[in-house]
């Protein structure tokens, strides 16, 4: 495997576009005999043989361009360019399909209907007490309405107490941390993810079976949970959602701390 580091700085050129190129295997530029494997962002360290390369030489292989205004004819090894390329990479490092957004959506819906279904099975005497506190201010409602007396004002917090409040929200952070971390940790993945097909891997190693370790999961579960927990951090939780749609390897912020990236493994990659 060859070191990024022998790469010369600014000669040879990266990719055309630079970050407008496609994640895929590329001509090396230390070797013209072999590939390397260009993340859509920066040359990464995985290298390949080069399909009828000819030996080693002075001089630097050259890339597939684009024509103007068009897309290229498709080379054998080589990625082809897409009508809108977004400018991200599709792949890891070693070549796994990488998620797409949406499939990344569908599964934090589903994780979080499975976390909110066992907080209020928890939390069922909290809701049972707040269904009875609000069945009698309807009938007082009513009552004064028959007696033509002004209705009663509702106070919300005669309907959930501070105490009341302050155990969901330690139900939920409990709840929501016990099932990312017990789950990424065994399955690399939640059950949300495993429905959709994906998996959680180191950053740029989509071949590892590796078990993902306990500070990878509990960063991840961290940044994942407790700022959904707060409603002053919900502009956190909507940037951290939509971050994956123009991060050049496909990353959330939560992804970003603990340094994972989400794939579709039975997805071909190339």
């Amino acid at each position: 495997m060859g070191d990024v580091s022998n790469i010369p700085v600014g000669s040879p050129p990266v990719p055309p576009g630079r970050h407008a190129a496609p994640g895929g295997w590329y001509p090396d530029p230390v070797d013209p005999a072999q590939e390397r494997y260009w993340d859509g962002w920066q040359w990464s360290r995985n290298t390949r043989p080069r399909a009828g390369a000819a030996p080693a030489g002075p001089g630097y292989a050259a890339y597939p361009a684009p024509p103007a205004g068009g897309q290229p004819p498709a080379r054998s090894g080589y990625p082809a360019y897409p009508q809108a390329f977004t400018g991200q990479a599709t792949t890891t490092a070693d070549g796994v399909r990488l998620s797409g957004w949406w499939w990344r959506v569908l599964a934090a819906v589903i994780d979080s209907v499975i976390i909110s279904g066992v907080v209020c099975i928890l939390a069922f005497p909290i809701w049972r007490t707040m269904s009875t506190k609000l069945q009698a201010y309807v009938d007082a409602v009513f009552a004064a309405q028959q007696s033509g007396a002004p209705p009663p004002g509702l106070d919300i917090a005669q309907l959930l107490t501070p105490r009341e409040q302050l155990i969901i929200t330690a139900l939920s952070l409990g709840v929501g941390m016990l099932y990312h971390v017990v789950f990424l940790r065994w399955k690399s993945a939640t059950v949300g993810k495993l429905i959709c097909g994906l998996r959680v891997v180191p950053v740029d190693r989509g071949l590892s079976t590796d078990t993902l370790g306990w500070s990878t999961v509990g960063i991840r579960s961290a940044f994942r949970v407790m700022p959904g927990i707060l409603s002053v951090l919900s502009v956190f939780v909507m940037l951290d959602s939509l971050f994956p749609l123009w991060h050049p390897k496909r990353q959330a912020i939560h992804d970003l701390a603990a340094k994972t990236q989400v794939i579709r493994p039975d997805v071909p990659g190339r």
